[in-house]
């Protein structure tokens, strides 16, 4: 028989690629997922069920026989979520699942938490231990989620591990393809200097730490790792490489940071009445005030992740797919 194994948020944009991945290992893939399944998932060995992952009971079911667990659902970009739906999908729903996979016989669990967690590194690169100071509900709840998959994997004996990722990017990304068309049609403008630290993370690079992390020795587990790309920049030259993979003008326009909260906050209201996501929150603001630079040696070292692809032939990659990119940007 194959390998049975489960995806949780399979039909986000790191779900479905990993997916896929799995499924061209000839893994036999139970995808689970809020929204209907994705057109890029449609394959005999994938089984792919609308499910939330609080439906503990029917979780349970599908667990049978599953080898190795990769969580990766959670609530994320909804802007309009209240604290108690963070605290539901990203912490309590994360123990139960926990339990639920050790009950059944899980051989690895793969949590999936962020980077997010730190919020503004002070002293860049951070490692896995830095000083956490998560500042948005998401990222305190991925904080509080990993906690409580580590304490609940610890109590019954689960073999887990915790990836958390930096900027992911690639096909298939909505905040990729919303950066790239900002910047190709001259509408991209910094909120204060842009000088803060990012560190890009190709999706594919991503994908290939799942699967060393599914594979690692289990002296490993209990363990959580930072996964990031070759290197971090400044948020002005990865904007200026994205411009440069797209033929495009280097966006030049800031605006100051307090003018870029009113926006934010402006936009969050207005879109609230109309129950839309905002196409810019105060949640953005991180994007362009954070610095994110990680020191990713424990992931080399223990789960042997080196990220192959940096900042321009990832983008190559991502814009060459035009299966992804059929609308116009």
């Amino acid at each position: 028989m194959n390998e049975k194994v489960l995806v949780t948020g399979a039909g986000g944009f790191i779900g479905s690629h990993l997916t896929n991945r799995l499924a061209s290992l000839g893994k036999e893939v139970i995808a689970i997922d809020v929204k209907p399944c994705p057109p890029q998932l449609k394959s005999e060995k994938i089984y792919y069920q609308l499910l939330d992952i609080r439906n503990y009971n029917h979780i349970k079911e599908l667990l049978k026989d599953v080898k190795i667990v990769y969580h990766l659902a959670s609530v994320h970009l909804e802007v309009h979520a209240g604290e108690e739906e963070f605290e539901d999908v990203n912490v309590r729903a994360v123990k139960d699942l926990v339990t639920a996979s050790a009950e059944a016989g899980v051989q690895r669990f793969i949590h999936t938490s962020s980077v997010g967690i730190y919020g503004d590194v002070k002293n860049p690169p951070a490692d896995e231990n830095s000083p956490v100071n998560p500042v948005i509900p998401y990222d305190r709840t991925k904080l509080a989620g990993e906690q409580a998959a580590l304490q609940t994997a610890d109590k019954t004996g689960l073999n887990l591990i915790v990836l958390r990722p930096a900027w992911v990017y690639g096909s298939g990304c909505p905040r990729t393809l919303k950066l790239l068309r900002t910047i190709k049609k001259g509408r991209f403008f910094y909120i204060g200097k842009g000088v803060n630290f990012r560190h890009p993370l190709y999706i594919d690079d991503m994908v290939e730490a799942f699967l060393l992390a599914s594979s690692a020795p289990p002296t490993f587990a209990g363990k959580s790792y930072i996964i990031a790309g070759p290197q971090y920049m400044t948020l002005r030259e990865m904007v200026d490489t994205f411009a440069k993979a797209l033929g495009a003008p280097k966006p030049k326009m800031a605006v100051p940071k307090s003018l870029g909260f009113c926006l934010g906050f402006a936009a969050e209201l207005i879109f609230g009445i109309i129950r839309s996501e905002p196409p810019f929150s105060r949640r953005s603001l991180g994007f362009f005030e954070h610095a994110n630079a990680f020191d990713i040696t424990a992931a080399k070292l223990d789960l042997g992740f080196i990220p192959k692809i940096d900042l321009e032939e990832g983008l190559r990659r991502t814009l060459n797919d035009k299966s992804w990119l059929s609308v116009s940007l």
